[in-house]
Parts: C-alpha cells; structure tokens; sequence
C-alpha cells in the first residue's frame, strides 16, 4: 500500500555542489529529502536549505568558469629551505611571550627583543585574531606585551611563518570567523595564532580569493558550512577548499588586485598614525580604507552577476589633489556608515552573527557605493593639466 503524501509537500528538486536535493516543503519546518550517503557529516537540514540553490545558480551562470579553491591550493610549497603546507595554521596550545621586563627596539627595519637577562633576539610579530581586520593585518589591537614572540620560540613554527601574498584568514570564533587578507609585501618577520590560517595559492591572485570570500557569493558559502551549528564555530581545510570560486581572465584579477592594494595602502597608513599615537588620522584612514573595500567587493560582485564587465579604479591615477582629497571624503563616508549601519543591523536582527564578515549589506550602504562608484568613473582619464 502505497505511502499517502501530505497535501502541503509539492516535491522538487534543487541543485546544491554536493549533488540534487529534493525539497518536500519550504515552511517551516522544512522538509528535504537527501540521500543517506551525504547525511554522514551533514545532517542538519539547515545546510540543505533551498535557499543556497540561488547562490549556486548565480555563480554557475557567471561569465568566469567556476571551480573549488582547493584546486589553487598547494599540499606542500618550499619556504626557509624546507616542504610547508600549503594551508595550515599556528601552533595549538598555549602561548608564549616574552617574560615581563622585555624591551623591544627596532634597529634597519628589523624587530629586537632585549629579554630581563641582556640577551637579545630577534622578535617575530605574532598576529591572533585581534590583529585581522577586514582591511588588512593590525599588530596594534593587541596589548604591547603581546605583539611579538622570539624567533624560534615555542609559538614561532616554520610551517606558519607569514611571506607576502599569503592569505590569512581567521577559523573560527562567533562574530570573526572568515575575516581575511592578504600578507603585505613589507611584513617582515611573523606568525598567526591556531585560530588563523595561513594558504598559500598557485593560479590565481590571492587579492581575488580575499575580495571574493568576502562577498555575497563567498561570505553565503561560508555561512552555509555553518548553517544549524550547535557547538564551536570553526570551519576546517576541507571546508575551505571546497569553495566554489569563479577564475576570471587575469587581467581582470590583476586590476582586482590593483584596486585591492590602494585599499591596503590607507590601511597601512591607519596602522602607521596608530604607532605614532595619532587616533584621529589613523580613524581616517580606516574609515577610508573600509570604503574603499566595500566598493571593490560590490564591483566583483557585479562581475559575477553579469551587470558589469570590468572594474573602475578606486581613485584613478594622476587626479589633482583636490579631487583625490575628496574622492578620500566620500570613501570615508561609506567607512563610518558600515560601521554605524552594518554592524549595528547584525546585533539588532541576529542577536548573534557567526561571521566576521557581512553576508548582505544595508540598503543604505549599498547605495552610497553605487553612487561613489559611479562617481570615481566618471574621473577616469582627468589628469593634471600640464603647467
């Protein structure tokens, strides 16, 4: 005798990475039907949820082919004369610092700690998830104590050793995780703690990655992995290579990582003014650059969507100064609207938010890009007129 079906379920079937699913009913409480064999660490109907299958559908019908993160992502790279992951994270356990009483003194660029006894050795910047901002990677948000270990210490390993152009992104913790950047090219000796992970990528600019898993397209993926969650927030390596990443020609990844590295140069300036004490100008320039971030990452997400066909310099090169002084304005704007709108809409609507970076953004900041954006095209090919 066959099962009688409820009036309320109208099958279908959707189409999500791990293969076709069929939902039975939208409404809470959802029903799906998956096969038993993908259950196996995925049995929260949450991460099936119909309402990934537009994501997907979005990406697959971007003009970039798409494939999975993990392709770019080497098992191993040669770093200090020795095999590394090419994605790993810091040493798990406790942390040592330098005992109290230790000075640290810079001498041709190069960080020395003169430990309580007179020794001395070479310090090594130690960045937790404090330290990674959306922007870029801030030593200062940590007491001074705790910004640098010794070289080779118990919290110094090899295999996380930061190079320029690494990506660093943050594993776990409620309200951080999937905050991300990439390793500046001035970043001397450094080291991340077990909760960020350091990847290393071959074929494809890391400036891409960054920008896109901070979009709607990344940002929804990650929060996906995290759908129905009951314990520690975390995502894994397996997680991370397994997302879904349009690979656009390189010329458009290199203007990409053009815009990207404008964006990381203000961040830089933030994190200078805030060595010299100046709070004030180092808000400026965070705000700036935080504009300046939330105006590339709508134009890639454009991009996928087909609405756009390449991207518009941030602050086009050879402005007057006054009109790059006021392009500068407009950024820092959207800076202090994000932070006034974006984060405050978090706590309001979700009482707790997972990630550490939006998944949608407000209407009003989202119209406040467009119209900055469509201001800076309209400034290409302005130049300094000559005498």
């Amino acid at each position: 005798m066959p099962v009688p079906v409820h009036p309320e379920i109208q099958e279908r079937v959707i189409q999500l990475p791990e293969g076709p699913v069929t939902v039975l009913r939208d409404q809470d409480p959802m029903m799906v039907r998956v096969e038993q064999r993908r259950l196996v660490e995925r049995a929260n109907p949450a991460f099936w949820n119909p309402r990934w299958e537009p994501l997907y559908e979005t990406l697959n019908r971007s003009p970039f082919p798409v494939r999975s993160l993990g392709d770019f992502i080497p098992e191993t790279v040669d770093r200090f004369g020795l095999k590394v992951p090419g994605i790993t994270y810091g040493q798990v356990g406790r942390r040592e610092y330098p005992p109290r009483g230790t000075r640290v003194g810079r001498r041709k660029g190069v960080v020395w700690l003169r430990l309580p006894d007179g020794s001395q050795v070479r310090g090594v910047a130690y960045y937790q998830v404090r330290n990674l901002r959306r922007t870029g990677l801030d030593l200062w948000e940590t007491p001074y104590q705790r910004r640098f270990i010794g070289e080779g210490s118990h919290n110094d390993l090899l295999r996380s050793r930061l190079q320029a152009g690494d990506i660093v992104i943050v594993n776990s913790g409620v309200g951080s995780l999937g905050r991300c950047a990439v390793v500046p090219e001035d970043i001397g000796l450094a080291n991340i703690s077990q909760d960020i992970d350091r990847i290393v990528v071959n074929g494809i600019r890391p400036e891409w990655v960054v920008v896109f898993i901070q979009s709607r397209y990344g940002a929804g993926q990650l929060e996906r992995w995290l759908a129905g969650v009951s314990g520690q927030v975390k995502i894994d390596f397996d997680e991370i290579r397994a997302l879904q990443i349009p690979v656009p020609a390189p010329e458009v990844q290199m203007a990409v990582a053009a815009a990207y590295r404008q964006m990381a140069h203000y961040h830089s300036q933030a994190v200078a003014a805030r060595d010299r004490g100046d709070e004030m100008t180092a808000d400026r320039w965070a705000s700036i650059a935080l504009g300046l971030l939330e105006t590339l990452i709508l134009q890639v997400e454009e991009l996928i969507e087909r609405r756009r066909t390449d991207i518009t310099p941030l602050i086009p090169d050879g402005l007057p100064e006054a009109l790059q002084r006021f392009l500068e304005d407009e950024y820092e704007r959207i800076g202090q609207l994000y932070r006034a709108t974006a984060l405050a809409r978090w706590t309001e609507e979700n009482g707790m938010r997972l990630l550490g970076i939006p998944s949608e953004r407000p209407a009003e900041v989202r119209k406040e890009v467009e119209r900055v954006l469509r201001l800076a095209h309209s400034l290409r090919g302005v130049r300094i007129a000559a005498g």
